[in-house]
């Protein structure tokens, strides 16, 4: 950052002005109690104890400076909606430019807040003996002078450039940290932008759920088995129960013929007669046999065969002529034949 925006975050806050100019007039009491203490002292005694001097130090001061402390920010504060100050470089240069720019306000406030300050001072000290000639004397013009301008100089500068120093360094930090902010959000965005681009170049799309039948659970004299349903041969009936068919061997199974036409993939398994469902990759060929009926032989061991109704071999055609993926091994020729 190369420039600071002047914000003036805290100097448009009067209220840090009175509590930085309360801060100094209570550290230059507390130094005259250190470095005039008998005449402090003395001074307390001929105003009647301790809270007779310090109700008056409270009205005198506290209260009539806070109108100087308000004064002074606001003059600020104009100082550079007047000159349009909107920014300082961060240089040493730029920043003495800068705090130069704001003396002559600074040294000519002294003749701005001191007659509101004097009036107010007035109001509450003489409260309720009010003479008009002894504040215009006493209170107006006989406190423009030389000795009282000197004695306000130095807290004025002192509060001034306090001011615009705390405001300077307000606003330096509180834009170094949105800045860095920014600059972490915008390395995060790049950062997920990055890991989005390379999971699209380098992660693929999870399989979608088949809403088909993928594994079953067969028993035989041996025991159970949990076995994908592609590797069944065919599914048949016999003597009311159900069985699957593969290399493994023979399984019972607990779900109906019906039951497995309706969750089996139909691109896979076809219904070839009431008591087969056959797997499309099982199909070896199929030829005539006799009186309207074919003989379907599947890639068993054993080769088994299965009898169709030339009707329903029908349909199986045109159910094999839609796949064309037949299940043949190396010693069987892979073109489909009709012994007639």
């Amino acid at each position: 950052m190369n420039a600071v925006q002047l914000n003036r975050t805290f100097l448009k806050k009067p209220l840090y002005s009175v509590y930085l100019l309360m801060g100094l007039v209570l550290l230059i009491e507390g130094l005259s109690w250190t470095s005039a203490f008998p005449a402090k002292l003395e001074l307390m005694t001929r105003l009647g104890g301790p809270w007779p001097y310090f109700s008056r130090f409270f009205q005198e001061f506290i209260l009539t400076e806070v109108c100087t402390a308000f004064i002074l920010a606001t003059l600020i504060n104009q100082h550079h909606k007047r000159f349009h100050l909107d920014a300082v470089d961060l240089t040493p240069r730029d920043i003495a430019r800068y705090e130069l720019h704001l003396l002559p306000t600074l040294l000519l406030s002294f003749f701005v807040f001191n007659p509101i300050t004097e009036s107010v001072r007035f109001l509450l000290v003489e409260f309720p003996n009010y003479s008009f000639s002894h504040f215009l004397n006493t209170y107006l013009i006989g406190t423009f002078t030389v000795e009282i301008y000197i004695r306000y100089l130095i807290p004025i500068l002192v509060t001034g450039y306090l001011l615009i120093n705390i405001s300077l360094a307000t606003d330096y930090f509180s834009q170094r940290q949105a800045a860095q902010e920014a600059a972490e959000a915008q390395a995060a965005e790049a950062s997920q932008a990055a890991l989005a681009l390379s999971a699209a170049f380098t992660s693929k799309p999870p399989p979608a759920a088949s809403p088909y039948l993928a594994h079953l659970k067969g028993k035989n004299a041996y025991g159970e088995l949990d076995f994908p349903v592609t590797d069944v041969y065919f599914f048949t009936i016999e003597d009311r129960s159900y069985y699957a068919e593969l290399a493994k061997g023979r399984y019972a199974v607990v779900k109906t013929l019906n039951d497995l036409e309706t969750e089996l993939d139909p691109s896979r398994f076809f219904r070839v007669k009431r008591d087969y469902i056959v797997n499309r990759h099982a199909v070896l060929n199929y030829a005539y046999w006799e009186n309207g009926k074919y003989i379907v032989r599947l890639n068993t061991p054993e080769r088994h065969e299965i009898v169709v109704p030339r009707a329903r071999m029908q349909v199986f055609r045109e159910w094999l002529q839609e796949t064309q993926q037949p299940f043949l091994d190396e010693t069987t020729t892979s073109s489909q034949t009709i012994d007639v």
